[in-house]
This record gives C-alpha cells, structure tokens and sequence, in this order.
C-alpha cells in the first residue's frame, strides 16, 4: 500500500495558525511602533543633538583659540627677541636666561588655562631649557620633571615640522600646544610649550546627558578621550567640526539611548503591558483547543492505529466534550465491533472455501494417479511372477497412504514428502530400468520445512512423463535451498519445450484455471500451482520454464518460517 503523504500534525497546525494571525499581527504592530519611535529619534532628534553637539564644540574651540592667541603673545613680545639678539652677540647665557624666566612667570605664570609652560633655545635644546609652573591649576614642577623626561623629544619631533604653525601633541592624556619662535630673519629661534589645562577646555563636552563617550582631536595627530572611548562597533555616532587659525578640532560623540529613549518610556510600558496581556490569552486559546479539538482527534487516530495493527473491534473508552466529537468516537466504536464480525465470518467462509477447494484439487489427482499406476503393475504381472511387484505394491501403498490423506495432515515435513516421493521414484525406475537416472540434492538443514502433502510427486510425474517418456530415457534432478523467506524446490528434466508446450503451460499455471474442467494429463501440475496460491498466497506456486540448453526446469516457491516444528 501507497504510504499516505506526510502532513503537518493538528497541534502544529493549530500553533502556526494562532501565531500568524493572533501574535504576529501584535509583534508586527510592536515592532512598526517601535521602529516608528527610533526613526523619529534618528531624523529630527538626532539632527537637534548634532546641533546642540556643534554648539558646545564651538564653545570649546573658542576657548581653544584663546589659548593658541595667548602662545603668540611670545612672538609679538619682543623681550625674548632683544634678548636673544643681545645673546648672540655677547653671548652672555645668563642675562638670556632671566629674561626669557621672567617673560614666561609673567604671561603664563598664573593662567588657569595652562599647567605648566616650557621654552627651549633651538640652538642647545638639551641644556638651554626654561620653564615655569602655574600654581593657580594646581599643577607643580613634578608635571614639568615628566615633560622633559617622557614628553619632550616627542615635542622636539613635532616642532621640526611645523615652521610658523601652531601644533597640539597628546601623550597619554596629557596635551601640549607647540609653537616655533622666529628671530627677525625667520629663523627657529626657539620652541614653546604649553601644557594645556584639558578639563577647562572641553568641559561642556563631557556634561552633555545623551552622550555616553566623547572624543576629541586636535589637529592631526591629538585625540583625546573626553567621557570614555567610543567602541569600534557603535553603530550611531555624531560628529563635529571645527576650523581654527591653521587646525582643526574633530569632535564624536556616541549615544547614550537609555536617556535619548526616556521620553518615551511610557510608550515602551504601553508593549510590554500588551504582550504580557497577550500571553495568558494565548495560553488559554491554546488550551481550549488542546482540550476540545487535538485530544479527541488524538483518541481517534489511536484508535484507527489499533485497527490499522490487525486489533479489530478495538473499542474507544474516551467520553468526548463535545456533540460532534462524542459522535465520531460512537460511530467509531459501533464501525470497529461491525467490523470484527464481518471479518470474523468472512475468515470462517474462508477457510470453508480454501478446504472444500484444496479437496476438491485433491480429488482430481488420485484416479489418475491410480490408474497409471495399476498400469504398470498389471505390466509387471504380465511379464511373470518377481518380488519387484511385491515391492512396487509397498510403494503403492505408501502412495496410496499420502494420496488418501489417512492420518489427516494437510502439511507434512519435507523428509516424509520425501518418503512419498522416494516410493513413487521406485515405481519409475523399476519401469524404466537402467534408462532413467535419478538425482537427489537436498540438505538436510531444509528436511524440517513443512511443505503441502503430496506437492512434489505431480510434478516429478509431469517431467517423467515428458521429459523422458517421448524418448525413453533421461535423467530427472531434484534439488532445493532456502532464499528470501521461501522453500525453493526445483525438477529437472531434458525433455525439452516447444513453442506449443510453453503456452500450454501457461494456461495451466494462469491463476484463474479451472482444473474441473480440465481433461488432459496436465491436471497435476495445474493442482499444484492452485495448492500453493491458496495456501501461501500469491508470491508462491508452481513455474516451468527453460534452463540450458534442451533442460526443463519446473520450481516450486512454498513460503517458510524459521520455526520449523
């Protein structure tokens, strides 16, 4: 039988169909809202921050650029000038020394904006240095000590670089302001730094409530990580620039969404409260179909599986809670139990049928069996008194005793088949003599299969009586094994097939001969074929068909179990 498509089950059936049309539409109305709120917030509230970012990155850079006028106070000065003039001619160090001292305590000394300030001559960097702390932002000479021991070939390299320019260099949080001093031929006289007071700078850059990190780079090569650092994978950052006299401050910011996304935590409230509420409602729908529809479904295909097992009249006990459902289950039950009497009484005329049909066979063997028999007995007689027909009367008999069926078995072991057929193969060869040879290849493994009493002598008859008959002589094998569940028995003869042969075989093999009708000598291979349908079913029976050469091989399929008793 064709196994039935696989389908979806009535639970999954029921889930798939209460999520797409119950909790998808929600989720789907959750999700637009949503998506509704954070593409408002990323097309009109995000373009106000970046302009509230702008705002107060200007506010910083302005205060920037006060500190970048205050380092040109040191060229405009021209105290550090005349004194250098004076230095190169007389070359008087110390005179130098204080002047340059005296201007840095007096323009840096005491602004907030910077924690420290430090000047080196160009022409003996490492020794003519100068510097002056600002106690006023609370920096001391320790912060000055960490300059020239870490920080300044750093800021050496950056002024090399950077002609009349001004430069920013970041070391680890700290941050200088690097300008070159020029003497009246525009030569590098010398080079300041000012070590810039961060927080006073970009302060208003870390107080912003929506930012949750903030950096800041000052010209090319100082970033400085005001509120934390950015990660590499924040998705929404804003940025801002400003342009200074020959540099640029390059402001980013990342978003902090738990304060972007409070004025719509009622909103947030309103979902959550939904899908909660829809949850229990869910739970309860599921429930009701579980109770209603699956599990009376489920009974049912149960049931069905027990028939379905062979277990006719198998009666469903399950008390339905519903009127169509309580129906079903009593026109199941009322379905099952007529079931098992058609079945039964269908079984009985079955059997009925099968041994009046087997009998009826049967009796159409024996007479003619018989009288060929009797034939050749009479022949014997005929020819003078000799113990062979003593013995051909004792094979007679045993026969005679598988033919009238005396004890009653209508399955016999292949060993007393054999007995059977042994005393009928005696008969043969004591007509043939010499001219008819006889082998037997049977394992004695197979000799506990049962088989249908008298099974194989018609068929050895039939190739006796073609196969050597015509010609007088011949050899008749008989042979068996076991393959794919059957009993193979097979007889083999060289009387050859014609054309006309074959298809007179074939209408006696036909599964719907009649053998009453039949009158030829044939009768018994039909009988044979018919016995072995009845009783095994169709996969068995009898076949005749060519081997090699002018060999007949006639095969009988009986099916076996491996219980052999």
């Amino acid at each position: 039988m064709k196994k039935p498509k696989q389908t979806m089950s009535l639970r999954r059936q029921m889930v798939v169909i209460i999520l797409v049309c119950w909790l998808l539409p929600v989720l789907m109305a959750v999700f637009i809202m949503g998506w509704y709120l954070i593409s408002s917030l990323g097309q009109g509230a995000k373009q106000s921050l970046s302009e509230q970012f702008q705002v107060n990155l200007q506010m910083c850079a302005d205060r920037v650029d006060s500190a970048v006028e205050a380092s040109r106070l040191a060229s405009y000065d021209s105290s550090i000038k005349d004194a250098w003039e004076t230095y190169e001619l007389d070359g008087w160090y110390p005179a130098l020394y204080k002047e340059t001292q005296a201007f840095l305590n007096r323009q840096y000394g005491s602004d907030s904006r910077f924690q420290f300030s430090t000047f080196w001559f160009s022409e003996n960097p490492e020794e003519m240095t100068l510097a002056t702390s600002n106690g006023v932002s609370g920096s001391g000479y320790t912060e000055v000590r960490r300059f020239w021991s870490e920080d300044f070939e750093a800021a050496k390299t950056l002024a090399l670089n950077l002609d009349t320019a001004v430069g920013f260099l970041e070391r680890d949080g700290r941050v200088y302001l690097v300008r070159n001093l020029m003497d009246s031929d525009y030569r590098t006289m010398g080079v300041l730094v000012l070590a810039l007071n961060f927080p006073y700078y970009f302060e208003d850059m870390g107080t912003l409530p929506w930012v949750s990190s903030v950096e800041v780079t000052l010209g090319a090569d100082a970033a400085i990580a005001v509120l934390g650092e950015i990660p590499a994978d924040a998705r929404d950052v804003i940025q801002a620039v400003s342009d200074g006299n020959g540099y640029k401050i390059l402001a980013r910011a990342g978003l902090n969404y738990g304060v972007l996304l409070a004025p719509f935590t009622a909103y947030i409230y309103l979902f959550v409260g939904m899908l909660l509420l829809l949850l229990p409602m869910l739970l309860i729908t599921f429930q009701f179909f579980k109770q209603k529809v699956n599990e009376p479904v489920e009974k049912l295909m149960a049931g069905a599986a027990q028939i379905e097992q062979g277990k006719l009249g198998y009666q469903l006990s399950y008390q339905a809670n519903s009127r169509e459902f309580q129906y079903l289950t009593d026109s199941y039950n009322h379905m099952s139990g007529q079931l098992q009497h058609q079945f039964n009484r269908l079984y009985q005329e079955e059997l009925a049928l099968r041994d009046a049909h087997i009998k009826a066979l049967q009796a159409h063997i024996n007479p003619h069996f018989l009288n060929n028999t009797l034939e050749i007995i009479n022949w014997e007689a005929r020819m003078g008194e000799n113990t062979k027909v003593s013995r051909m009367i004792e094979s007679l008999s045993t026969v005679l005793d598988a033919a009238l069926d005396r004890n009653r078995k209508p399955e016999v072991r292949l060993a007393e088949e054999m007995t059977y057929v042994n005393a009928y193969l005696y008969i043969i060869t004591e007509r043939f003599g010499k001219r008819i040879n006889v082998s037997i290849d049977l394992p004695e493994a197979l000799m506990d299969f049962k088989v249908p009493r008298l099974i194989l002598q018609p068929v050895i008859e039939n190739a006796v009586e073609h196969g050597i008959g015509p010609s007088g002589h011949g050899t008749v094998s008989i042979r068996g094994y076991k393959a794919d569940g059957c009993l193979i028995l097979e007889i083999e003869n060289g009387g050859g097939l014609s054309v006309q042969d074959e298809a007179h075989i074939e209408r006696l093999l036909a599964a719907d001969y009649d053998a009453g009708r039949e009158t030829s000598g044939n009768i018994g291979i039909a009988n044979v074929n018919q016995r072995l349908r009845i009783l095994y079913g169709d996969g068995c029976g009898l076949s005749i068909f060519r081997g090699e050469g002018s060999q007949v091989i006639a095969r009988l399929r009986i099916s076996v179990s491996e219980e052999k008793d």
